[in-house]
């Protein structure tokens, strides 16, 4: 046997042995994670009154997916035009949100963002997480909270919209058909309870619905 071809079978022979150490044990992880995502800041900061931007970051300490926005996110008073947030589809370690309508003066806004956020290993949930500012001087504070009951099968029922109209000069009953509510809120799918915060002070009707294509307004079956 030359040499060379006894390098080989040398080489080979360390390779098998190798392979055969490393396989005599299967590497365990460390504890499981269950630990929520948690904000590192967010620019501007939440709760900014006299807000002028239209773009909103919020930074988290870990890396951050978003699902089912469409029905988990919340934003009163509603917007004509949706904003763009991220991220959809991917990772990342900041939300961003683009804002693209015109922003009412003097009014307080809400983006919640219900069981939609997690982290992007474990899904540990990052729940009903809140971004508020204003466009005026200061946060309104008021709050209507309340349950959601089925008349007719007389139990709690879940994902029904639930919102404000301001009783003013231009209000009347056929306000439900025409606009969307001033201010908004959802059961979602684990509570029949509801809350609608920052309100400014005022009169309004109440009124819940279930609310099929998702536009904020009542449609009679025809």
């Amino acid at each position: 046997m030359n040499k060379t071809l006894s390098n080989i079978i040398l080489l080979v022979f360390i390779a098998l042995v190798f392979i055969n150490c490393a396989n005599k044990g299967t590497p365990t992880g460390g504890k499981e994670d269950l630990i929520p995502p948690t904000i590192v800041k967010s620019e501007p900061e939440n709760y900014s009154t006299n807000f002028k931007g239209k773009e909103i970051r919020v930074y988290f300490d870990e890396y951050i997916k978003i699902k089912d926005l469409q029905k988990q996110l919340i934003i009163s008073p509603p917007m004509k035009t949706q904003p763009e947030i991220t991220p959809l589809g991917g990772a990342s370690k900041y939300i961003t949100i683009k804002i693209y309508d015109t922003l009412q003066p003097n009014t307080t806004y809400a983006f919640n963002f219900g069981n939609s956020i997690s982290d992007n290993n474990e899904d540990n949930l990052f729940p009903y997480y809140r971004y508020v500012f204003s466009t005026g001087d200061y946060i309104d504070s008021l709050t209507v909270n309340g349950q959601i009951f089925d008349a007719l099968k007389r139990k709690p029922d879940t994902f029904v919209s639930v919102g404000l109209y301001e009783v003013d000069s231009t209000f009347s009953d056929s306000i439900i058909y025409k606009e969307t509510p001033k201010y908004i809120t959802n059961t979602l799918d684990s509570v029949s309870t509801f809350s609608i915060e920052n309100i400014k002070a005022g009169t309004y009707m109440l009124y819940a619905l279930k609310d099929g294509n998702g536009d904020n307004k009542f449609q009679q079956k025809t």
